[in-house]
């Protein structure tokens, strides 16, 4: 009997130990991942959405901001939780002040990506409106002051977390538990986990039926000259290709971000439970996967774009076009100076 429970136990044990590997292992290779891919990716977005072409769409503007926000949350987030998980280097739990600005960063910074997504979506729905009053909504004056408000506005929504974190006995930056622990799971479900891909669902929907509207409506009695009609049907496909992107990107976003939120109510399901230390390896493990699955978003947007856009895959093909003339001269000009007259 005795030899029994000792065979069970040691098995457990090595169950736990190899989930707490497959957890470490998974954080370490994830935030590596998301690092390197997500730096050379927002920096090539941020070229892409600063050239001319570009650059005058409110929507592009939207995705430059999602994309600068990106950035910020690859190289803030991302080491610190890498230090946090993997290195045991914890600078949240380096003080309670530490802990109370680093945890309302963090959930301010990783949030701002997906709404920057969701005025983008708003903004494809003003600007395919049949009303010239609402299409109006659709500028670069609308963008330069609803983005910085909105970076204020989730910062605010935020504001609750440092009074409610702090260093504990085994020096870890924790949140409090009961009661504050239920709303800031509810919380956070509504502006970062679910929140942000209902809306961009809900404005995608809105945008493809005023673009379907649209189509049916007729034609303008007056025909606009060729400079204008090229004018119109290049605007016209630009925006088809940000709509592409816009409802892309959106569905990226629900997917990495709807499994936490499934995590989260299945945790409060079984958060009455009494849990062997087994079943509690499993749900970190869970909850580790899960809860980093929602900054793919944040810092992975790039491919995402790639792969959805024409328009997109141009402008970065111009750019490497670009760097191959730039090195052509340089190697020409380098040769023409070696050349010594006799």
């Amino acid at each position: 009997m005795s030899s029994s429970v000792v065979n069970i136990t040691s098995s457990n044990l090595d169950a736990i130990n190899a989930l707490k590997y497959s957890q470490n292992l998974f954080i370490q290779v994830w935030c590596l991942t998301m690092f390197s891919f997500g730096t050379v990716g927002h920096i090539l977005s941020i070229y892409v959405f600063t050239r001319r072409s570009l650059y005058p769409n409110p929507c592009a503007k939207y995705f430059l901001a999602s994309a600068i926000a990106g950035l910020i949350v690859v190289y803030t987030l991302v080491p610190l939780r890498l230090l946090q998980y993997v290195y045991r280097v914890d600078a949240f739990a380096s003080s309670d002040v530490m802990c109370r600005i680093l945890s309302w960063f963090v959930n301010w910074i990783k949030t701002l990506p997906s709404w920057f997504i969701v005025l983008a979506c708003a903004d494809r729905v003003l600007c395919s409106s049949s009303s010239a009053t609402i299409r109006a909504w659709s500028s670069i004056r609308v963008v330069t002051r609803a983005t910085p408000l909105t970076v204020l506005i989730v910062g605010l929504a935020y504001v609750h977390i440092p009074f409610f974190n702090r260093v504990n006995t085994a020096s870890s930056c924790v949140t409090d538990s009961g009661t504050y622990a239920t709303f800031y799971g509810i919380f956070n479900l509504f502006i970062f986990s679910m929140g942000p891909p209902v809306c961009m669902l809900i404005f995608g929907l809105l945008a493809i039926r005023n673009v379907r509207q649209s189509v049916k409506r007729m034609a303008p009695n007056t025909t606009p000259t060729g400079t204008q009609n090229q004018l119109q049907h290049r605007q016209k496909a630009t925006d088809r290709q940000l709509m592409q992107m816009m409802i892309v990107q959106s569905m990226f976003f629900i997917l990495t971000g709807t499994p936490n939120s499934f995590y989260f109510f299945y945790s409060s399901a079984i958060s009455n439970e009494v849990l062997d230390a087994l079943q509690i390896a499993r749900l970190n493990l869970l909850a580790s996967v899960t809860a980093f699955l929602t900054n793919g978003g944040a810092c992975m947007s790039f491919y995402v774009f790639t792969l959805s856009s024409q328009l997109f895959r141009r402008e970065l093909i111009r750019l490497f076009n670009c760097h191959q003339q730039i090195m052509q001269v340089i190697i020409t000009v380098t040769r023409n100076n070696q050349i010594q007259p006799i």
